[in-house]
């Protein structure tokens, strides 16, 4: 992650400050997903995409949806205490997710490239 998220950028402070905040943004999501996803079960995967414009990186994370059984359907929520969602707020220039209750979700966090 790392590797790929400071490639092409000259500037050794900017690209290991930009290597950095991917990273941790990868690694939140992640972690949101493996807690509040079926993709925490054992058997079970998420997929994680970085991908790179002129201007922007983007990190984006798919789940496997809801654990089976599961009465409490819940959605990408940033909450005040700043883990998770709120640290991916602050390192990332926007976030967003998509998907429908029952199914995957899909979080998108973007950094803006030097």
């Amino acid at each position: 992650m790392r590797r790929h998220a400071a490639q092409g950028i000259a500037n050794p402070m900017a690209a290991a400050e930009i290597a950095n905040r991917a990273s941790l943004i990868a690694w939140e999501l992640m972690g949101n997903a493996h807690q509040h996803s079926y993709s925490g079960a054992p058997d079970q995967t998420l997929t994680l995409m970085l991908e790179r414009s002129r201007y922007l990186l983007s990190i984006t994370v798919t789940d496997a949806g809801p654990t089976p059984g599961c009465k409490r359907l819940s959605f990408p929520e940033q909450k005040s205490h700043g883990g998770g969602l709120g640290r991916v707020a602050s390192l990332s220039f926007y976030w967003d997710w998509d998907g429908c209750a029952g199914l995957p979700v899909t979080v998108k966090a973007r950094i803006e490239l030097p």
